[in-house]
Formats: structure tokens, sequence, C-alpha cells
């Protein structure tokens, strides 16, 4: 057997041993993550507030950027966590109309007791060897890490550029996404307007459909900007797609109901399947109708 052949073979123990350290790391950090009720990507958004918005926080923008989440979606994740006391917003000094994210210092908890955790893991680890073992081994890291190549990272700027063309994707993407969350104030306007009816407060119902018109001619000029409006049939094939999903969920909700025929909840979702059915036929029917 060659020597280059054994050391190839030496080089993917090595590389087997990297991985189990790995897992063994990440195991323990899911560990201390689990207790703290977070998921791993609330973690990763404290994460980055702890490595890049110490001092003055970060915006929901800036979040975004770093975790690679659309707009709403950090949004939602940061309501979340401050919920649950782990960041809180506070008013921007520049612009009082905009708000920085920080950490609290249940947060800042978190991370002294995680570097703590590490420190025990691999004491923990390394306690398991006699003190020569430890002595050879720590050597051989030392060795291994001065003939390694110093990391060069590359820039945030690099990661995200921010040149004429990004910027304008950025900026319709969030215009995208802010009527995405107006078409969702309407449904919920709506619904609201209809209980404020049922209960005679025929003023906020009124107001409630008002608000609800208004929302609806907002969305329809941001996607006039967009160009949505020239792209009818996408929209409502992708509209036609949604049905489906919604869908095949009633019917997976039908089949796990643990309810009995009575029940108003069953009924209930019969109602919507039957609803849903007549849609997706009638929808269908009129992309037929535009596509001849």
């Amino acid at each position: 057997m060659s020597k280059n052949h054994e050391f190839n073979q030496e080089i993917d123990v090595v590389m087997r041993v990297m991985r189990h350290a790995q897992a063994a790391v990440k195991s323990r950090f899911i560990q201390e993550v689990v207790p703290s009720r977070l998921t791993i990507v609330q973690f990763n958004a404290l994460q980055h507030l702890h490595w890049y918005g110490r001092e003055s926080g970060m915006s929901v923008s800036e979040l975004g950027e770093h975790l690679g989440l659309a707009h709403n979606t950090v949004s939602g994740l940061v309501s979340r966590l401050e919920k649950h006391g782990w960041v809180v917003r506070r008013k921007c000094d520049k612009d009082r109309r905009r708000a920085r994210i920080q950490l609290t210092p249940q947060s800042e908890q978190l991370f002294r007791e995680r570097v703590k955790h590490a420190t025990d893991f691999w004491q923990h680890t390394f306690g398991q060897l006699s003190t020569a073992d430890q002595e050879n081994l720590i050597g051989s890291l030392k060795k291994l890490k001065q003939v390694m190549a110093k990391p060069v990272w590359p820039s945030y700027a690099q990661l995200h550029p921010r040149d004429a063309d990004h910027l304008r994707e950025k900026f319709e993407t969030e215009l995208d996404e802010l009527a995405q969350a107006k078409l969702k104030l309407v449904g919920i306007r709506l619904i609201l307007a209809r209980i404020a009816e049922k209960r005679n407060e025929h003023e906020l119902a009124a107001y409630l459909n008002q608000a609800a018109s208004e929302e609806i001619r907002h969305t329809n000029q941001l996607f006039t900007l967009l160009g949505h409006g020239e792209h009818f049939d996408r929209l409502l094939s992708a509209l036609i797609d949604e049905d489906q999903i919604v869908y095949e969920e009633l019917l997976t909700l039908l089949d796990n109901a643990p309810c009995t025929e009575d029940d108003e909840e069953l009924n209930l979702l019969q109602q919507m399947l039957q609803d849903s059915h007549r849609y997706r036929r009638w929808f269908r029917d009129v992309h037929k109708q535009t596509n001849r």
C-alpha cells in the first residue's frame, strides 16, 4: 500500500471526526435552544441581532437581508420574539416613524449561557482523555491551525450588493409584499364588518367596509405599478393553484376531523368543501375561455 493511499485514508478519518464533532456540537446547541421554546429560525434571528445589532439594533428590512427572508416573514418572526420577551422594538432616533429591533436582557443572558454550555461541553469531552493525550491533541491542533489558510470571508456588501438594479428589485419585492399584506387586511375588515352588523354596530360596520374598499383601491394601484395587470392569465392560473391547495387541505381536515356527523364544525367544513369545489370549477371554465 502506497504512502499516499495511507495518507488519504487518514484524511478520511480526520474528516469523519470533524463531521462527528460538528454533529455533537449541533445536537448540544439544539438541546440548549429547545428548553427556551425557540425555533432554529428564531434563534438565528437573535444570533444576527447579537452579532450585528448589539449597539443600535436592526430594522426589519436589515434583519431580513441577513436572514434571507421576506419582510412580512421577518415582521411576524419579530412579533413572536417580542411577545415572549426576546426582543424589543424601539423608535429610531433619526426617524421616529421607524423602529429598531434590539435584544432584551433575557436574550443577552441566553448568549452568556451558551458560551458557558460550549465551554462545559469541550471540558467534558477533553476531560475523558489522559493528561498526555490532552497535551498531544492540543499541540497537534495548534500545528494544524498554523498551516491552515486564514479564512477570508466575503464582506456583507459582497453578499448583499446594493447596486441600482438590486435596490430596484428589492423595492418592487417589498411593494409586492405590501400588496399581499393589504389583501389580508381587506378580508379581515370585511369579516369584522359582518360581525359589527350582527352586533348592531352599524357605524363601525360602515367604517370597516369603507376601509376595506380603500384597501382594495390601494392594492389595485400597487398591482398596476408592479405590472401585474399585464399578467392577468398568470395571476388567474396562480389563483386556481391556490384554490386547489385549499381544497386538498379541506379534504385532509375532513378526513382527520374528530367530529360526529351532527357537529357544527363538520357541517361547516363540508359546506366549505362544496363551495370550494364550485369555485374551482367556475374559475377553470373562465380560465379556459380567456385562453381561447
